[in-house]
């Protein structure tokens, strides 16, 4: 791809942190913390409904060097990146479509890992449920994979359409990928730091 260099006045720009509406903030907390690793850096309750949490991961934990509370990493925020921000509203009776359920403009979170043999048995361990399994080449067509890669029946997608992006998929190294939700149904694609 040549797309040449950025714009001047975009240099440093990056996406620090995906936001999401969760229904259980214990449960998030739980498998973003407990079950993932990232630290819970702050919750705001801004009123007696409405809270705000960030987690992020240890920036010195993507080459597994360092540890970093909360509070540093807290201190660091705007010059981290990867993590996700948790709105929670009490008591609301709103329905919270995830994408897994109807497609929607949000597909998953992006997750490395340094070996996805281990993550896909700690996610077992954990009763995370999974959407493909590392090494299948396929998933289930109500798996929630397809909703979420606006490929599912909601879509208006044809039969050929959803066929030309299986076959796409398996030309690349698609069998190797984790899906699997979060506690509200938002997809993670997990790959593997170096390939498979």
């Amino acid at each position: 791809m040549t797309n040449g260099p950025a714009d001047q006045e975009t240099r440093g720009y990056y996406i620090y942190h995906a936001g999401l509406n969760v229904r259980n903030l214990p449960a998030s907390k739980h498998f973003y913390g407990k079950v993932l690793g990232m630290r819970e850096m702050f919750t705001i309750d801004y009123t007696p409904s409405f809270s705000l949490t960030y987690m992020g991961f240890a920036q010195g934990g993507r080459n597994r060097t360092g540890f970093q509370t909360g509070q540093e990493l807290t201190r660091d925020k705007n010059n981290s990146g990867g993590m996700v921000k948790l709105f929670h509203f009490k008591d609301t009776e709103n329905e919270l479509l995830p994408s897994t359920r109807k497609p929607n403009t949000f597909v998953n979170l992006g997750l490395v890992v340094p070996d996805i043999v281990a993550t896909q048995k700690r996610l077992d361990h954990y009763g995370v449920k999974t959407i493909k399994r590392h090494g299948q080449t396929t998933s289930a067509p109500d798996s929630g994979l397809a909703n979420a890669t606006n490929i599912g029946p909601e879509s208006g997608a044809t039969v050929e359409q959803v066929n030309a992006v299986i076959e796409g998929l398996l030309t690349t190294d698609f069998e190797h990928i984790l899906f699997a939700e979060d506690p509200d149904g938002n997809m993670l694609e997990i790959v593997a730091q170096n390939g498979f």
